[in-house]
């Protein structure tokens, strides 16, 4: 139990821990993607060890340790694609979101990080007592996530749909004027983050701008809320795989 929680509480301090430093210096310098490339470092070899795992295991059971074949299919070209494909959705994702975020919103991400972190170690135990490593992890990560994400997606969408406020220059601008209008709201530093970044305020904007189209129909207004709802999945996602790494370190460093 207290190796559960020390991991629990050191998954969701670091990832936390970064995604602040990347906030507060993003504005002063590009220099600020050193802090997701290390958060992306431990999403990429947290999902590495569990699909190679995953590949070695089955490997063993259809194929003799003495063919050749074992060379080649070593699966690292698996786990290459799928880490690489799970880097380049959270990563970004999470490093626009947390630019954004009220202090409530982040108190509410930092609970679903230690939330899922714990819930997949406590599973993997009792999973463990019936399944052989490293099944016990495999069986346990998405069903983590899940009964994680699901709720707290609740909590995230409410919560970002209480919290968010809409510029009084909103209800009278046009469409080219609500996306400019984000377009400022991009630090006064110009750089190849603040290029890419321009996308996700744009997109900000443009959604600000339909929800005060939509004021009257206030059911579908909140469609345009659900992205904090999908956050809430990511999140959850990412606090198991950042887990896993710091769960297969942790012993080592003990």
């Amino acid at each position: 139990m207290k190796r559960n929680l020390s991991i629990a509480f050191a998954t969701s301090l670091l990832s936390g821990l970064l995604l602040y430093l990347w906030r507060l210096s993003y504005a002063f310098s590009d220099l600020a993607v050193l802090w997701l490339l290390l958060l992306a470092a431990m999403i990429f070899l947290g999902n590495w060890s569990l699909v190679i795992d995953h590949w070695l295991a089955e490997r063993g059971i259809v194929l003799k340790p003495e063919s050749w074949l074992s060379h080649w299919l070593s699966g690292r070209i698996l786990a290459f694609f799928s880490s690489t494909l799970l880097v380049g959705t959270l990563v970004p994702v999470l490093a626009w979101q947390v630019l954004n975020m009220p202090a409530a919103e982040a108190a509410v991400l930092l609970g679903l990080v230690f939330s899922t972190a714990w819930l997949f170690l406590w599973a993997r135990g009792g999973v463990g007592r019936h399944f052989m490593p490293p099944f016990d992890r495999i069986l346990t990560l998405g069903p983590s996530a899940w009964l994680v994400g699901l709720p707290f997606a609740i909590v995230l969408f409410l919560v970002s749909w209480r919290t968010t406020s809409v510029p009084l220059s909103m209800l009278n601008a046009t469409f080219s004027e609500a996306v400019r209008s984000g377009f400022d709201a991009l630090p006064e530093r110009r750089g190849w983050i603040a290029e890419v970044l321009a996308f996700g305020y744009a997109f900000k904007a443009a959604k600000l701008w339909l929800v005060v189209q939509l004021r009257d129909y206030p059911l579908v207004a909140r469609l345009f809320n659900l992205d904090a709802a999908l956050f809430g999945f990511l999140a959850a996602r990412a606090g198991v795989v950042v887990t896993n790494f710091i769960d297969t370190h942790y012993d080592r460093e003990a």
